[in-house]
């Protein structure tokens, strides 16, 4: 809605309107691990390469840590060798374009027992410039199943400019995928200067990844993988690559049905979790690895929309989440050494150090919450909408702002103006400004496409060789009506179905946020948006939350696509 329009709307109901911001929701605070020892290899000095950063070293033992991967444009030079056990190992540097040549020999471990070191490695093979949103390798570990990691995976791009699909069929895209329907939208993502889909895939665990009668996870059938591989394989004929987000809040919310029970099992019981990833996860990673449509792994959407001040049916703990990004990670990088690892946050509140805010996502907490070394992600990835307040804006704070140590992509957004930046310019703001991707919400829902198209379009034509590489509506305070003040709810009261309800909903989703009770707003907008009709009305709530009506999507008689 715009700022005009929504003054209308308030004189009509004779309201007071003013900007105002919501305040973040505490969370649990996940602790931290020290970590001590030498420095990590050292990256290449190709051009675009950068030098690690430092990172833990090994402890003394019988494995041996590798050197990383120089850099390998005209005139790059040798990486340095990895930390090591007993005498360090001969690290070998990459080869490419321009000059190669053997890397230094390991320096000696630290004599302590050390947490493997991530620093990022030197330049990619090509020369370009960072391509990669991955850390580098790990320094030497105190055995030899814990060593180095060969040099990063590249992204598909130095930016990733995309968007979410977000599905075809919502939690029902495997075992047997439209095709049809993710070619349509591969293709109109690729013409338009984009190279990254993000994908949801078990969502609610409705229908993946399956239960046994005892709440284990079954194991992963042969339909699944191919389903998997038939969207991905699709994706690489469009030149464009997918990123597997393998969960959401909904995975307990109501609409997962019996299934949430189990989902519950899978955050809380470490036995559970262990059997769905023995079952099904690795398999599925072994399976798919090296797929050229496959970019990433996403753990989970928004996971705090199920913590104990979100806003799902049912609730968790923040250390049962981060415990789960954290064993998740480590399950898929230890089945694909070259994978790539993010899980997104809803807010900066939860993925930040600065004013207040709390990082959930870094590697100390996820390895002091799980216990895993290398159950890390590679890069951030944040979601902004307006009901969470301009503290948490993209566009009005560049990536820098947020104090990461990896970088940051901006994982969802509305397709619209937001504050201050036009629509048109929304990719170009966040590559501008030092964000390492921007992937639009969604393709089938909210803000449908083509509303994404122009903004990929414009970075693409500024930025070909950065993004093209093949492989805010303001929050306002209302002051309601007395018959429209209501108390926030757990449980989900709609107002009056008659002329206007969706509109005195939208207003009281306002309201709600304007009094700091975001999460209390999306969760009322999550239900508002799937009970009722569609509607202005009813977009108007989904641009405000990001709250997302569950519209499926397929190719009508004409061959076009469309919602259903």
């Amino acid at each position: 809605m715009t700022r005009s329009s929504f003054f209308v709307f308030c004189s009509v109901f004779g309201l007071s309107c003013s900007s105002v911001e919501s305040t973040p929701e505490p969370v649990d605070s996940g602790g931290a691990t020290a970590e001590s020892g030498g420095p990590t290899t050292e990256g290449g000095k190709a051009t675009g390469g950068r030098a690690g950063d430092d990172g833990s070293g090994g402890a003394s033992g019988t494995g041996t840590g590798q050197g990383g991967a120089g850099g390998v444009a005209t005139g790059g030079s040798a990486g340095g060798g990895g930390a090591s056990g007993s005498g360090g190992s001969m690290a070998t540097g990459g080869a490419g374009s321009g000059g190669a040549g053997p890397g230094g020999a390991g320096s000696g471990g630290a004599s302590g027992a050390g947490t493997a070191g991530r620093g990022p490695d030197g330049g990619a093979q090509d020369g370009s410039s960072d391509a990669a949103i991955k850390d580098g390798g790990n320094g030497g570990a105190s055995d030899a199943s814990d060593g180095a990691d060969a040099a990063p995976p590249s992204s598909v791009c130095p930016f990733a400019s995309g968007l979410n699909v977000a599905w075809v069929r919502f939690a029902n895209d495997v075992p047997n995928p439209d095709i049809a329907a993710f070619n349509a939208i591969f293709k109109n993502t690729y013409d338009a200067g984009g190279r990254v889909i993000r994908w949801w895939f078990h969502t609610n665990g409705s229908v993946t990844p399956g239960y046994d009668a005892s709440g284990n996870a079954l194991p992963l059938p042969p339909s699944h993988i191919d389903g998997v591989k038939s969207i991905l394989n699709a994706a690489a004929a469009n030149k464009v690559k997918v990123v597997i987000c393998l969960w959401s809040f909904d995975m307990l919310q109501a609409n997962a049905g019996a299934a949430h029970t189990n989902n519950s099992l899978l955050l809380e019981n470490d036995a559970y979790r262990q059997a769905y990833i023995d079952n099904y996860l690795t398999p599925l990673v072994n399976a798919v690895k090296g797929t050229p449509g496959l970019d990433a792994w996403d753990i989970f959407n928004e996971p705090e929309g199920m913590a104990p001040n979100g806003w799902a049916t049912y609730r968790t703990t923040v250390a049962s989440i981060q415990r789960t990004v954290n064993w998740l990670a480590a399950a898929i990088r230890t089945a694909d050494s070259n994978a790539r690892i993010t899980s997104s946050a809803q807010t900066f509140d939860y993925c930040s150090n600065v004013a207040g805010k709390t990082n959930y996502y870094s590697d100390s907490a996820l390895r002091a919450a799980g216990g895993k070394a290398n159950g890390t992600i590679d890069f951030y990835q944040v979601h902004y909408y307006a009901v969470n307040g301009t503290s948490n804006s993209a566009f009005l704070h560049p990536a820098s702002y947020w104090a990461l140590d990896k970088k940051l992509v901006l994982g969802e957004f509305a397709a619209i103006d937001n504050d201050g930046v036009g629509s048109s310019s929304l990719y170009t703001y966040l590559y501008d400004n030092g964000y390492a991707g921007a992937w639009a919400w969604a393709y089938n829902s909210d803000w449908p496409w083509p509303s994404m198209q122009a903004p990929m379009q414009n970075l693409y034509s500024a930025h070909p060789s950065e993004v093209g590489c093949p492989s805010a509506v303001e929050t306002q305070a209302l002051r309601l009506p007395t018959s429209l003040q209501r108390p926030a709810r757990e449980s989900f009261s709609p107002l009056s179905r008659g002329s206007g309800a969706a509109e005195r909903e939208a207003i009281l989703i306002r309201e709600l946020a304007a009094r700091g009770a975001s999460s209390a707003a999306r969760g009322r907008a999550e239900q508002v948006v799937n009970d009722y009709a569609d509607s202005e009305w009813v977009r108007e709530i989904e641009r405000f939350t990001g709250a997302h009506r569950h519209r499926n999507l397929r190719i009508n008689e004409q061959g076009a696509l469309e919602t259903f």
